[in-house]
């Protein structure tokens, strides 16, 4: 579809509905919706609490009385949301007249049942978690403190159908979600697409947690909104807002293997404008400093200004620089995303987002020749997205994404450009949710991609949900897997393949949710994804003589395999008292290389993680304590070369089941000071992950925390 084609329809969808949106307000006539938060086990009034009318830009914020007003709203019926972090969600519905005050109260119960959080993610609207038909989870600000976690990565490391892999070299820590490589889950920094090393998987240990509000988790295909590379789900991190008030931080820890974090961050609001930066530093010889050895700094900045109460502007700004043993390598990556948010009115809004994302690299090899070689990843992009709430029982939401990729190699110069148009209707005929939605990406080389997606929500009752939702995907192929120059690497020669196909997926999912009482909640969900034209690595059959005079085997990419996952995920999470919580999960997995009958490398059929959240406020401490086991997978373990001089060869076998504990403890020992210990693998737990090499065995972090 060519480009001018998709802005012009998309102009004249705006234009109707806006001139619509705008004559239904000036002319229906307004009212005002007010009332109370109160803590529904003391009475105590709950300040802070996000009060929101669905599908509109309307909402407020509880003061220091638990009292809100939510004015100017258009007559008619409405869903109220009331939500705060620590608390069960609560949905009412309430009828507006004109020139009224209709009273609605909320009492929430404290709660760590993940029901309650607002995610956008999943719908590119905002919602409850609860309240949206797709397999979704929110790592909030508040539990990544109570667990003393420091990056992106630890965030998300113990959730179920979820596996974050340890490493060294481009990706330190990456994720797998639903049993497939990280490559095949899209990682999002406020919707900023993102880049890494290898194969083009993200290393979420560069974002430090300071910058972090949440971390939004969609597990399944998400393509219908977000285009290439979101076949097995999407990581999506929330950087932290402006603070409305001003505040700082900063931190020293210091660990085994002679690690060293340091951080810095301070924000303030003034007038219109304001600002939250940060600053990290991390060191660590590792246990091995010829291979593991690294420093990280990271720079990360929100700036924001409120241009009118309608329009917003968003600027977010950061730096990271890596320096390693291994190759030598160093990296060096930029983002900067600008947001602009504009509420038409009370039922609609319009958002334009503008970002420059580029990742360099570069490294020194050894031997008789040091040869510079770097490795620069462009990325542009251009959003804009539409939000249109119609009669209070449709949510539209209509989108153009222009994507422009650059990447410049030592061994290649190459480019594409997607052009997209996505629409989606979210169709509210409680107790029934309906998900519809489509994207449509015009490749320059590829040419067409459709993909649309189902979404169901049934609510039998209010603690009892159903959900299912089927999607299709797609991943083109790595510029680098295309038109890399022929090369040889270790014991290898590679050579590009230009006819390759994008990978292609179905995923689908089923899945039940039930809260017994108000403390414990349980899920069961079964998930499926069936990917084709997956590309390989394989043997020309050819043999190319190497600088050594010796003969080394040719290898190619093509579009060969199929293979699917699938599995069950249950989580049962459940607060016994105000001082003790607990979660438990379980992922039965299955995978399958089709072409070859065998499983994927480094997928479990079974994992478990557990945890146990203990509060002692009478000794200001928080103990999180957390277990996971590993079942067998295969995996790579390590021969010796068959030739002096010749590289080890890798060998595939099964890997042995492992168990792994860790303990994290918060205590704040004076007014704005906190002392921290985090210890990984209590019983030094020897295993392998990932990448060839031993993990780390028993490890201590000991850390002091300031804010001010």
């Amino acid at each position: 579809m060519p480009r001018r084609w998709v802005i012009m329809v998309l102009v004249f969808i705006i234009g109707n509905l806006t001139v619509l949106s705008t004559a239904t307000s000036a002319t229906s006539g307004t009212g005002s919706i007010a009332g109370k938060v109160v803590n529904k086990q003391t009475g105590v009034p709950l300040p802070l609490v996000n009060i929101i009318l669905r599908g509109t830009t309307l909402g407020s914020s509880a003061d220091k009385e638990g009292h809100y007003i939510i004015s100017e709203v258009p007559i008619g019926r409405y869903l109220v949301i009331a939500s705060m972090i620590g608390y069960k969600a609560v949905i009412k519905t309430i009828e507006v007249a004109a020139n009224k005050v209709s009273v609605l109260n909320f009492e929430l119960y404290p709660t760590v049942i993940p029901m309650g959080e607002i995610i956008i993610t999943a719908t590119r609207t905002e919602h409850i978690l609860s309240d949206i038909p797709v397999s979704a989870h929110v790592v909030t600000r508040e539990e990544m403190n109570l667990a003393n976690i420091e990056t992106a990565a630890q965030a998300v490391r113990y959730l179920t159908g979820i596996d974050a892999q340890r490493s060294f070299g481009w990706a330190r820590e990456a994720v797998k979600l639903q049993g497939l490589d990280p490559q095949y889950a899209l990682v999002l920094l406020d919707g900023q697409k993102l880049r890494g090393g290898a194969k083009r998987s993200v290393d979420l240990s560069q974002y430090p947690v300071e910058m972090i509000e949440r971390v939004e988790i969609i597990k399944g295909p998400a393509s219908s909104l977000y285009g290439s590379d979101a076949v097995s789900g999407v990581i999506n991190i929330i950087s932290r807002a402006v603070p409305e008030k001003p505040i700082g931080s900063a931190s020293v820890s210091l660990g085994t293997y002679n690690t060293r974090t340091y951080r810095i961050s301070h924000g303030t609001n003034i007038s219109r404008f304001g600002y939250l930066l940060s600053y990290t530093r991390r060191e660590s010889d590792g246990m091995d400093p010829k291979f593991d050895k690294f420093k990280d700094e990271g720079f990360q900045a929100s700036l924001g200004y409120e241009i009118a109460p309608i329009f917003k502007l968003s600027l977010k700004p950061g730096y990271f620089r890596r320096e390693q043993t291994i190759d030598p390598l160093e990296q060096e990556r930029y983002t900067l995303n600008s947001l602009l948010e504009w509420h038409l009115c009370a039922f609609s809004t319009l958002n334009l987002r503008a970002s420059w994302f580029r990742h360099h690299r570069f490294w020194l090899r050894g031997g008789d020749r040091d040869i510079e070689t770097d490795v620069y990843n462009n990325l542009y992009e251009a959003e804009l997205k539409y939000n249109r709430l119609v009669k209070n029982r449709h949510l539209l939401t209509l989108g153009y994404h222009y994507l422009k990729e650059e990447h410049k190699h030592f061994r290649f110069d190459a480019s594409k450009t997607i052009n997209s148009f996505f629409i989606q209707n979210e169709i509210d005929l409680h107790p029934l949710g309906i998900l519809l939605g489509t994207r449509i990406d015009h490749h320059d080389r590829w040419g067409v991609e459709i993909n649309p997606a189902v979404g169901l929500l049934y609510r039998l009752t209010d603690d009892f949900r159903i959900r299912g939702s089927v999607g299709r995907a797609f991943r083109a192929p790595p510029l680098c897997f295309m038109y890399t120059k022929t090369h040889l690497r270790r014991n290898l020669w590679v050579r590009a393949n230009p006819d390759l196909e994008p990978e292609k997926s179905i995923g689908s999912q089923l899945g039940i949710e039930y809260n017994i009482g108000e403390n414990l909640l349980t899920r069961l969900s079964f998930f499926r994804n069936d990917i084709k034209d997956m590309i390989e690595r394989y043997d020309t059959g050819e043999r190319k003589l190497g600088d050594d005079f010796m003969p080394y085997p040719v290898y190619s990419f093509k579009n060969i395999v199929r293979v699917h996952t699938q599995g069950l995920k249950l989580m049962v999470s459940n607060q016994f008292s105000d001082w003790l919580s607990g979660r438990l999960g379980y992922t039965w997995l299955d995978t399958k290389d089709e072409e070859t009958g065998k499983d994927l490398l480094y997928n479990p059929v079974h994992k478990v993680n557990m945890e146990l959240g203990l509060k002692i406020p009478q000794y200001r401490t928080n103990i999180n304590l957390r277990g996971e086991y590993i079942g067998e997978r295969l995996g790579f373990h390590i021969e010796p070369g068959l030739c002096p001089g010749r590289a080890p060869e890798p060998v595939i076998e099964e890997l042995d089941p492992y168990f792994l504990a860790h303990i994290k403890v918060n205590k704040s020992i004076v007014k704005n000071a906190t002392f921290s210990l985090s210890v990984n693998n209590i019983f030094d737990k020897k295993y392998y992950e990932w990448a060839l090499a031993e993990k780390p065995g028993r490890e201590f972090l000991v850390g002091i925390g300031l804010s001010f």
